[in-house]
């Protein structure tokens, strides 16, 4: 079976799905449709600047003595980042700026979430994990055992960075949630003779100073992995979220003090939306008319091109969770006027050959493989740029990259597989080889 005969099936099918995965199930009544595809939740996702969230401002305090480098201040910027993006968040910003007394914060904007206690608890925490040795004294969870450090009653065994980033698991078992890991070498050894001269004692870890776990060590752990225990529940799957990304991401190089927890409103962005909604629809509206009177029944076809386009691009947006904001709006827009704009080439292609004198079958095969080339190396250079910008750019940046690359994927296909079938079925037909009907004359 050629692509001439399956391309009609495969772009009705794709359209049909579009539809499904877009359809607004609360609104309509349609909350008997099923809500999840592929395990995903069909959902429109919305930055900050649309939807609003919460707002954490940091300030960085030095040590005694030394003063925050500019690299210190960027790794702790990337390490936040990269800790809430490990909750699920889509396109947190993370931003670094010189308060009013000269002093540096970081100021941490995420979208969507209202538990303040769970971004707080995050980014908030060094990330600085201690073994200990309570020699002997009962240490209980959420107990401050700073001072006890300090003056020698209890010891700390080894700290955080004896662990592999990269080992770094999320583990159920037997029903409890935790973290599994694996230490480093010399960790290794210092743990397996403390656990092994231990076993039924109780082997406390510390988190930033206070305690967050009292395990009882069971069997002594020598040359394997640890496994962390948080308990169950919703509250235990909170703790071992952000557990797992504080020994993911590893430890901040600066210690941080909150500010400020606010909730950040979407009035603003809202306005902007509705405002670069009626901006696009209009400026749509004017091309797609231009379209139809220049270009007549292709025209047309263009224009229910890009709704295909639109639909499909929206459907992949909702199921993939594409978070959308001013800049990723702006980047939609973009891509539909590079849709038409592949129209066009195509079109003006295919005149050419009609008043060279070649039939309207052969003329339109050759107008878009003529147009083809061009509309390639145009598309290829905007993903080599987008996928620059995804690639460098910070979280607003690759949002607008990623929309962009996704919108020009899609418009490359609608305009010239969509538009291309369609016609191939139209001068198939007697009243679709008049050629009044694609503003031509020989």
């Amino acid at each position: 079976m050629t692509w001439r005969r399956i391309a009609p099936w495969v772009i009705l099918i794709t359209l049909l799905l579009a539809i499904f995965i877009d359809l607004p199930r609360k609104s309509l009544g349609l909350s008997w449709l099923p809500s999840n595809v592929l395990g995903r939740e069909l959902k429109t996702v919305l930055g900050l600047d649309l939807q609003g969230g919460i707002r954490v401002t940091l300030a960085v305090e030095p040590q005694p003595g030394q003063a925050v480098t500019d690299q210190q201040l960027e790794t702790a910027r990337n390490i936040i980042e990269r800790r809430v993006g490990g909750i699920g968040v889509s396109e947190p910003q993370v931003r670094t700026e010189i308060s009013g007394d000269g002093g540096r914060r970081i100021i941490v904007e995420v979208p969507g979430l209202s538990d303040e206690n769970q971004v707080r608890a995050l980014v908030g925490s060094t990330g600085q994990l201690q073994f200990v040795n309570p020699k002997g004294q009962q240490l209980t969870d959420n107990q401050d055992i700073r001072a006890q450090i300090a003056s020698g009653a209890i010891e700390v065994l080894f700290d955080g960075a004896e662990i592999d980033p990269g080992s770094v698991q999320p583990s159920a078992q037997s029903g409890q949630l935790g973290v599994v890991f694996t230490l480093s070498s010399t960790a290794s050894d210092t743990w397996c003779r403390f656990t092994t001269a231990n076993v039924q004692q109780p082997g406390p870890i510390a988190l930033d100073g206070l305690i967050i776990t009292v395990p009882t060590i069971q069997n002594p752990i020598c040359g394997g992995t640890t496994v962390i225990t948080v308990g169950t529940g919703p509250a235990a799957e909170v703790e071992r979220t952000n557990l797992y990304n504080t020994l993911r991401f590893g430890a901040l190089p600066v210690s941080l003090s909150e500010q400020g927890v606010d909730q950040v409103l979407p009035t603003l962005g809202a306005d902007f939306l509705l405002q670069a909604l009626i901006a696009g629809g209009l400026g749509l509206l004017l091309v797609l008319l231009f379209m139809i009177a220049h270009y007549r029944l292709p025209g047309v076809l263009a224009a229910g091109a890009l709704v295909f386009y639109t639909l499909v691009t929206y459907a992949l947006f909702r199921l993939i969770g594409v978070t959308l904001t001013l800049a990723g709006v702006a980047a939609f827009i973009l891509s539909i006027g590079m849709a038409v704009d592949a129209n066009i080439l195509i079109f003006e292609r295919m005149k050419e050959e009609i008043r060279l004198g070649k039939t309207l079958g052969p003329a339109i095969e050759a107008g878009f493989n003529r147009a083809w080339s061009s509309i390639l190396d145009s598309n290829v250079s905007s993903l080599l740029v987008a996928g620059w910008l995804f690639w460098q750019g910070t979280a607003v940046v690759r949002g607008f990259a990623l929309v962009l690359i996704i919108g020009v994927l899609i418009s490359m296909f609608s305009a010239v597989t969509v538009t291309r079938t369609v016609l191939r079925m139209i001068v198939r037909t007697d009243w679709g080889r008049r050629l009044s009907l694609y503003h031509v004359e020989r």
